[in-house]
């Protein structure tokens, strides 16, 4: 215990003589990294959702599919894992109503956002109007125009993992 006392003794003097220099600077705790406000990053959340419901709607207007990858860890038989690719599952935002028009439902990740009390749904007269209407929607959103109702919405959602 003696060899232990002498060595933290040797370590606080060492400090002391060190420690001339930095007594002149101020530390303070670090401030969590944060590039873009709150409200950019519910802004930016719905862009990139409203983006993969435009092209949901350009491969449907278009006859072709669209399937987006994602990355995946699989477990073999022995245990290793490896990465792999799979489809995700997308949910259309869209739904045909009468006389061919098509009621798009704006959403905080799977909660419908209400923009006006009530309505949640936007309806276009034909499906080859939705992208003009998804494109309408952005330029809305990134305009912070939503940005109250993204709050409320933002509020209302239960935390992770509870």
């Amino acid at each position: 215990y003696q060899s232990v006392d002498h060595m933290l003794l040797a370590v606080e003097q060492l400090m002391e003589v060190n420690m001339g220099t930095l007594d002149k600077l101020k530390f303070v705790a670090a401030a969590p990294k944060r590039t873009q406000s709150i409200a950019e990053e519910r802004r930016q959340k719905v862009v990139q959702q409203l983006t993969e419901q435009l092209k949901l709607a350009e491969a449907a207007l278009g006859g072709a599919p669209y399937q987006r990858i994602k990355q995946v860890w699989i477990t073999d038989t022995d245990g290793n894992r490896t990465r792999a690719a799979k489809p995700a599952r997308i949910r259309l935002w869209w739904q045909d109503g009468d006389n061919g028009s098509v009621q798009f439902v704006l959403r905080y990740g799977a909660r419908p956002l209400e923009v006006r009390t009530g309505m949640a749904a936007v309806e276009v007269a034909k499906m080859a109007d939705l992208p003009a209407l998804i494109k309408t929607l952005m330029q809305a959103v990134e305009a912070g125009e939503l940005d109250t109702q993204l709050a409320m919405a933002a509020v209302s959602r239960k935390p992770k993992g509870r």
